[in-house]
């Protein structure tokens, strides 16, 4: 039986007023929440003692310089190039490298918006209020992205050296830019679908649409290097050996970096859906007809031995979270029990991380790097070494702590390539299945990492 609909009734405020006075604890946890900063009180000591900066297991090159998106949602294309620059340091004997996020970020912009346009016309018959149309509508073109995203992005128009194309003003603060652009895509959105309910052609209001885009994105961010043009690569070595490369950037992401994106496969831990399938996430995309966002859903004790092995063969891993979670920006600690919530009463362990993204409190919202684990004597993870994109006065010189409860709970993604799916025990054969599960893009599983 239903229960009876009810109001807060002014008796109840009294009653529970009285009651409260009455608790020790609501007393002391009041004195402190209204006085101080809770995350700086109540810090576990215990915990904030065992979570040590130190690694039985490391990378052997790690990137410098630490990067900093700054005020931006780059952190899957700092977490990629954080990634493939290491493989470029050790090919060249390099002690500091920068790769190009900007590059990556322009050309993701340019095409994220004739991604937008495209679904705007294949959705046209839609009404303009389903929740189909408003999600595309709420943020047309947006900072965040995907491992498989930037391997489009990395394909079609390769990568190059950050001194070729660096941060401008708006790479590094980008929300003025993304409100004008995603004015005009709406304003778009309006003129194309008008037009279409009249059976007009828009051929040609289409491409005016994409270089007024790539107006705008030239204004903001400036002219990035085409495809195919050519630049010259100019570098000290550790050994202080001047060297030079004359590449384009498609050929600087498939020679110098070697970057070969089919090699790659986004594992996912999702708990709502069943192991061993592929996700797919529908009109989730940047690169119209290109490879959709896909991941193979596997337990999370999987995704724990698949960061374990690339470690230990000296790769680091790429991997989304919900970021900042219990995390400790000063101290560089990423752990669930660093703060003593239950102190007050409040118990932050009674949902699973099933229900916590079934009932929209968790999701995937930021990127980094492992580049380290340290395992007990039986093999198992303890804590994770992470490389972070945000400077290096968070964390501890830019590095993080995260220990291994906090990633079974908080980590959804982990990014490995396709021939070490075989320690894992998976099949590859689910790689190709048609039998896949499809969520709307506006599933948690289709957030864009920050």
């Amino acid at each position: 039986m239903a229960s009876k609909a009810t109001s807060i009734e002014f008796e109840s405020l009294t009653k529970w007023t009285n009651d409260f006075k009455s608790d020790i604890k609501t007393q002391i946890g009041g004195s402190v929440l209204q006085h101080s900063n809770i995350e700086d009180v109540l810090i576990n000591r215990e915990r904030e003692i065992k979570d040590i900066n130190v690694f039985n297991n490391k990378i052997e090159i790690e990137g410098l310089p630490v990067m900093d998106q700054k005020a931006s949602g780059r952190c899957w294309l700092f977490a990629a190039t954080n990634l493939l620059r290491v493989y470029a340091m050790k090919k060249y004997n390099l002690k500091e490298f920068k790769l190009s996020p900007s590059y990556l970020f322009f050309y993701d912009k340019l095409e994220r918006a004739n991604y937008f346009l495209e679904q705007i016309i294949d959705t046209h018959k839609e009404p303009i209020d389903s929740r189909l149309i408003q999600w595309f509508l709420t943020a047309p073109v947006e900072d965040g992205g995907q491992f498989t995203m930037m391997t489009q992005i990395a394909d079609k128009y390769g990568i190059v050296p950050d001194q070729i194309y660096p941060d401008s003003f708006n790479t590094t603060t980008s929300r003025i830019m993304n409100k004008m652009v995603n004015f005009k895509l709406r304003e778009y959105a309006m003129t194309l679908r008008n037009a279409l309910s009249k059976g007009e052609d828009i051929t040609e209001m289409k491409l005016d649409m994409q270089k007024e885009i790539y107006r705008l994105l030239t204004m903001f961010l400036g002219n990035p290097p085409k495809p195919d043009e050519e630049f010259t690569w100019e570098f000290y070595d550790k050994d202080g050996k001047y060297q030079s490369i004359k590449s384009t950037p498609k050929t600087f992401s498939n020679d110098v970096l070697e970057f070969k994106t089919p090699d790659y496969i986004s594992l996912l831990n999702d708990p709502r859906n069943d192991y061993n399938k592929m996700i797919k996430v529908d009109r989730l995309g940047n690169i119209f007809n290109g490879e959709p966002v896909k991941y193979l859903n596997l337990e999370g004790e999987k995704l724990a031995q698949a960061v374990i092995n690339r470690i230990k063969n000296n790769k680091p891993v790429f991997f989304g979270s919900d970021t900042p979670k219990f995390m400790d920006k000063n101290r560089g600690i990423m752990d669930t029990e660093l703060w003593d919530f239950q102190l007050l009463g409040y118990d932050i362990n009674t949902m699973s991380k099933k229900d916590r993204v079934l009932y929209g409190h968790s999701l995937m919202t930021h990127a980094m790097l492992i580049t380290g684990v340290h395992l007990d004597d039986n093999g198992k993870p303890i804590r994770y070494r992470v490389e972070n994109s945000w400077g290096t006065k968070s964390g501890k010189d830019g590095y993080y702590i995260m220990t291994e409860k906090y990633f079974q709970e908080y980590v959804y993604q982990v990014v490995v390539e396709k021939d070490e799916l075989a320690a894992l025990d998976v099949d590859v054969n689910i790689l190709d299945s048609k039998d896949e599960i499809v969520l709307p893009p506006y599933d948690p599983m289709g957030a864009l990492a920050l």
